[in-house]
């Protein structure tokens, strides 16, 4: 959506802005409060207001009173051109409409200013129709979508030659890239390995230094993509973020999850065997779902077990949360004491496992991207190719990727310390 307003010779405004888009969550309850708010801020503060995102899929009647031009999620045509279409309405300029298959992802316009983010995000894929129980997600964005792969690569040279040097692939459901379905046992090929060949394709830009993928379900690492992962090590790193929700098969089927938890940790096996290196496992973070409707304390006890043997370096504890409109807002919730409790329990034994982890770490050589620099104490804070957050000493700016060997982990804080590149110089 910024290069689409680039491109039409449009800057951000630091006040008194002529067009403000408030570019909407709704998964939870509070995401939707939290939109409906930044909507009325909006209002409030610019001349026009554009509404966009998944709120307006779940709660358009309430979007159209607050805001000007609502551009929703669902459509014909991909959000992005519908997107760009109003924003041409709207400054009085001719549009042309392209013409677009529902499956294919498009780039409506490649950036043409560097972000001031020091990854860049590629996305993929959109779209899901696994129907989690606790989901809102394939109510409002049906219709699944994946980028091609020549597109793709495009944005992400783009992206590359604007001066990221990270990427990472984000999508609604990345395991579905290249499919009609989220659903396996609907994909016309489920043997297809998309996401492998997207992967191989984009390691091959010059000038990037490292690729990531954001969160993916035990069935979508395959062999072919961890194949893929190995090959391009130089630049795809030991990260994977795979979503536990919940360490009882009794609560995963009632969330309507595609696994189980020996599937779920035999991925990990597997993902531990191929990419372990020098030692050192990859980093493995996930999402969990504390009070989910039915989960009872030995569930609980059984995702706390399986935590532990996972020894994730992050997890992303959510308390259960209604989310109208779905299967579990129906069902009988949990005392929200309770939840809080589990919440408490699991956040306690991220700490400690995340500390085992990075613990792990000292010694051991890692490359740190620079994010920010703090000029009170001198130190640098970035994260390494095992997505640990690390602390330094070091003249790299943003944007650059040091060598660097930990030599502490603490509670706090990851440090470490710069490696001398010592240059040979040939008389």
């Amino acid at each position: 959506m910024e290069s689409v307003l680039q491109a039409r010779g449009m800057k951000p405004a630091t006040d008194s802005p002529d067009l403000e888009i408030v570019h909407t969550c709704s998964v939870t309850g509070q995401a939707a409060a939290k939109s409906r708010n930044a909507i009325r801020r909006a209002k409030r503060n610019g001349k026009h207001v554009f509404v966009t995102g998944c709120f307006t899929g779940t709660d358009l009647d309430i979007a159209m009173k607050l805001g000007d031009t609502i551009i929703t999620q669902a459509g014909e045509l991909p959000m992005l051109d519908r997107f760009a279409e109003e924003v041409d309405t709207w400054l009085q300029k001719p549009h042309t409409t392209p013409t677009r298959t529902n499956s294919t992802l498009p780039i409506t316009t490649l950036p043409i200013f560097p972000s001031k983010h020091t990854r860049a995000e590629l996305r993929i894929q959109d779209g899901c129709d696994a129907h989690c129980t606790f989901c809102i997600i394939p109510k409002i964005r049906t219709t699944l979508r994946s980028k091609t792969i020549q597109d793709a690569v495009a944005e992400a040279k783009q992206l590359v030659d604007l001066g990221h040097k990270e990427i990472v692939f984000t999508g609604v459901f990345i395991g579905a890239y290249g499919h009609e379905s989220a659903l396996r046992r609907k994909q016309q090929s489920p043997n297809s390995e998309h996401l492998a060949d997207l992967l191989d394709a984009v390691s091959q830009i010059d000038g990037l230094k490292r690729l990531r993928i954001s969160s993916m379900e035990p069935g979508d690492v395959t062999p072919a993509l961890l194949d893929a992962m190995v090959a391009n090590k130089t630049v795809v790193v030991p990260h994977l973020h795979l979503p536990l929700q919940s360490g009882s098969d009794t609560v995963l089927q009632k969330m309507n999850r595609q696994y189980n938890t020996s599937q779920y940790l035999e991925m990990i096996a597997i993902a531990n065997e191929r990419l372990t290196s020098d030692g050192l496992l990859p980093a493995i973070t996930t999402d969990v779902i504390c009070g989910f409707p039915t989960e009872t304390d030995e569930d609980f006890e059984q995702t706390i077990a399986i935590a532990k043997k996972v020894g994730y370096l992050h997890m992303h504890v959510f308390p259960y949360s209604v989310r109208t409109g779905t299967a579990a807002a129906r069902w009988e919730q949990l005392p929200v004491e309770v939840i809080q409790d589990r919440v408490q329990t699991l956040l306690q034994l991220d700490n400690e496992l995340a500390l085992s982890y990075r613990q792990k770490l000292v010694g051991k050589q890692i490359q740190v991207m620079i994010e920010q620099f703090d000029p009170k104490t001198n130190v640098s804070r970035g994260r390494c190719e095992y997505y640990a957050e690390i602390s330094l000493k070091t003249n790299g700016k943003q944007g650059d990727l040091i060598t660097a060997t930990v030599i502490e982990a603490t509670s706090e804080v990851t440090l470490a310390k710069q490696v001398l590149q010592i240059l040979t110089i040939e008389k």
